[in-house]
């Protein structure tokens, strides 16, 4: 931890005006110490339009995937709900996306290439940490708090599939006025990290992990989908986010 940091502080640093493929964001850069580790990473917030002093604001809570969002890997679904993320801000803003360095549900890159290499034996992310000693999920959203209440953002309509989230958030004091589903169908690589989500971490996700054919009847596997249709003609296009009735999670 650097002499300057003070456990739990989150401090602003700069702000700029970036142009993407997807348009231009405002891009805000924050220096935040955890608040039981000293550990210090630099989160952002990625904004598109004027969100201060607003309700009701979306906001996805990412946490970065080197592996997926720089080198496309498909065992997982974070570039595809990052991508979405930054979409929806966009098209329903304004709206922001805190974008965390929290790899691997917090385990660190090198962990969780570590944990990679123990589902290749057939276990599923859950039992793959536990074998090498780690937590499930070892996340935590001080920085969102504190980046949040700078920008004097009043409640929020919170992208996320995760209850957990949703409860470390409220106890941080963010007022979550609804939730905004994030899914991501499943491909033949992730289908069992987004089972292991769902069944074992209570992520809500409707099944999206299962094959679905066109007529939206979902199988567990390839094999049970061609063994009633004769081959896998599956439906690629879905709708990213499902919008729910604000909702109040007490």
């Amino acid at each position: 931890m650097s002499e300057d940091a003070t456990l739990g502080l989150t401090r602003f640093v700069a702000e700029t005006k970036l142009p993407t493929d997807k348009g231009f964001y405002r891009v805000r850069a924050y220096r935040h110490a955890n608040p039981t580790t000293g550990d210090v990473t630099e989160p952002v917030c990625v904004i598109y339009g004027d969100v201060e002093g607003r309700e009701n604001v979306p906001v996805r809570v990412h946490d970065a995937c080197f592996t997926s969002e720089v080198l496309g890997s498909m065992k997982c679904d974070c570039k595809q709900q990052l991508e979405m993320a930054m979409d929806y801000i966009k098209e329903n803003g304004p709206g922001i996306v805190c974008y965390l360095q929290q790899e691997g549900r917090g385990i660190g890159l090198a962990n969780k290439i570590a944990a990679y290499a123990v589902q290749e034996e057939g276990v599923d992310t859950v039992d793959a940490n536990r074998r090498l000693g780690l937590p499930d999920d070892t996340r935590e959203y001080t920085a969102v708090e504190n980046m949040l209440r700078e920008l004097d953002v009043r409640s929020v309509q919170l992208m996320t599939n995760n209850p957990r989230k949703i409860r470390e958030l409220e106890c941080g004091g963010i007022k979550i006025t609804g939730r905004i589903a994030c899914v991501v169908k499943a491909n033949l690589f992730n289908e069992g990290y987004l089972a292991a989500k769902e069944r074992r971490m209570s992520h809500v996700l409707d099944q999206s992990w299962a094959y679905w054919d066109a007529k939206g009847n979902t199988y567990d596997s390839l094999d049970e989908m061609e063994g009633d249709f004769g081959d896998a003609s599956t439906d690629e296009t879905c709708e990213p986010f499902v919008n729910l009735n604000p909702k109040k999670f007490d």
